[in-house]
């Protein structure tokens, strides 16, 4: 726990993986330059499959089903002592988080004028669809939907091959926003009314929610010192056999055969959402020592997650900068090595600004006007 009373292991999950987003996100802004070694690009390009893709998705999802718990609990708990009975108090909670989730959807829009692969708009659909779920604690519903859920986006996975799973679009972000300009700004948002729903059926996205949501309230993100044995056994399970047991498998398979159609499902789907429950297990892990969130970097990481959504929306500006700037110099293409190093410059320098917002007590931007919309829509 914080000194301001927030739990610590979340924010410190959002702030240290948002790394991951950057790097997910990177190649969007620059084109593939050919002219690169072809040892460097297999071994970066293996590091992001492994660590990086379908690995951040269903981490960022878990964290937002654990925080919509957590709301709907507080909310619940301040209806109760303001003498509404339980249903009553569910409903009200039910409505805030729909609320929340349909201004999610309204930030993601806008987002994706400038970035059509927005996760904003994917977390408030899902929000939107969960709602009652979470509010009223349906926890055999929700590992049930969350199974389904998990069945259903393998079978897409399982469907779409190799291909299409692991292919990535290198320089499309780029494209539409600096050569097509307001028909590539249309374009985003055409493309984002598509794919926001069909992320939510096609990705662990919506049962990470779900089991974000279930994980509320069972100690292990709250008081990570009590579960250390449990929490390094999620990371045995969910990181290190997964990648110890698949690297030889893919280096020894075709890429376009049954076996590698099934080790791509596995690892992208099942695999994803067990690494992404591995990585904040990894950081409960960290949390759980008594100095855990005192450092330099640990308070950084932490002031940088409690403004996860204003550092996730500034890494889609400094990007565009990036490539802006870059292109303006003649340079369109980079290795994948630079799009991983641009990758981490980005979080850096979120991560710094939020440290100094931190310091001077200057609450994120984008978390201040989604609370004062919320709120508003409560009041009316």
């Amino acid at each position: 726990m914080t000194g301001s009373g927030r739990l610590l292991v979340p924010d410190l999950a959002r702030g240290a993986m948002l790394l991951l987003i950057a790097a997910a996100n990177a190649h969007y802004w620059f084109r593939q330059d050919p002219n690169t070694s072809a040892i460097a690009e297999t071994v970066v390009s293996g590091l992001l499959h492994l660590l990086v893709d379908g690995r951040a998705y269903p981490l960022f999802a878990l964290l937002l089903g654990f925080g919509l718990a957590t709301i709907a609990q507080r909310s619940i708990r301040e209806s109760l002592a303001a003498g509404l009975d339980r249903e009553q108090a569910e409903r009200r909670a039910t409505t805030l988080l729909r609320r929340r989730g349909l201004w999610l959807l309204v930030f993601g829009a806008v987002h994706a004028l400038v970035f059509a692969q927005d996760i904003l708009g994917t977390y408030g659909l899902i929000t939107v669809l969960v709602a009652g779920i979470v509010a009223a604690r349906r926890r055999r519903l929700a590992l049930l939907l969350a199974a389904l859920g998990c069945a259903l986006s393998t079978s897409f996975l399982a469907a779409a091959g190799p291909e299409a799973v692991l292919a990535r679009s290198h320089g499309l972000a780029a494209q539409a926003l600096f050569d097509e300009h307001l028909a590539g700004v249309a374009v985003n948002l055409a493309l984002w009314l598509v794919t926001t729903p069909a992320t939510v059926l096609t990705s662990m996205a919506l049962p990470s929610v779900l089991l974000g949501a279930w994980l509320a309230g069972r100690g292990r993100i709250e008081q990570p010192h009590r579960h250390r044995r449990q929490l390094a056994g999620v990371v045995l399970v969910g990181l290190v056999i997964p990648v110890t047991a698949v690297l030889p498998l893919l280096m020894s398979v075709d890429g376009t055969g049954i076996l590698a159609r099934v080790l791509v499902t596995w690892h992208q789907g099942p695999a994803g959402l067990l690494a992404g429950a591995a990585f904040l297990a990894l950081v409960a892990l960290a949390a759980s020592r008594p100095t855990a969130g005192t450092g330099v970097l640990g308070r950084a990481l932490a002031a940088t997650g409690r403004r996860s959504l204003s550092a996730y929306l500034s890494q889609t500006v400094l990007l565009v900068l990036a490539a802006g700037v870059l292109r303006v110099c003649g340079i369109e293409a980079l290795a994948s090595v630079w799009q991983l190093t641009v990758a981490v410059v980005v979080w850096s320098v979120s991560v710094l600004v939020c440290a100094l917002m931190e310091r001077h007590g200057i609450r994120g931007p984008a978390e201040r006007t989604l609370r004062h919309l919320v709120a508003a829509g409560a009041l009316r």
